[in-house]
């Protein structure tokens, strides 16, 4: 929260846990589900979109934690629960079979 800093150093405010709380606001928003608070990190990538707007985007594993899968309107068309073995017989973007398979690695 951008209102409350965790603390002030002289002219800097600090946040702390800002990444994780932003992580747990979009999950909640985008899937309507809670997740646990043992993120691991994957891999970041860097694009530009279409409208010439760099973009550097951070990716994460988590654990669910609790909720019924609510996808935001107009987000997502469909979801499904899946193992590293199911993964493959979905049509996914490029690179997250991989990443789903990696996931599941990192928490067994």
């Amino acid at each position: 929260d951008i209102t409350k800093p965790t603390r002030i150093n002289g002219d800097v405010l600090d946040f702390e846990n800002a990444v994780e709380g932003l992580l747990k606001r979009e999950v909640l928003e985008e899937a309507g589900i809670e997740i646990e608070d043992n993120f691991k990190y994957l891999n970041s990538v860097a694009f530009v979109r279409p409208d010439e707007t760099p973009v550097v985007l951070v990716k994460f594993a988590a654990k669910y934690k609790s909720g019924d899968v609510k996808p935001e309107e107009g987000a997502f068309t469909d979801y499904v629960w899946v193992n590293s073995e199911e993964v493959g017989k979905y049509e996914c973007i490029d690179g997250i079979e991989e990443e789903i398979v990696k996931t599941i690695q990192l928490f067994s």
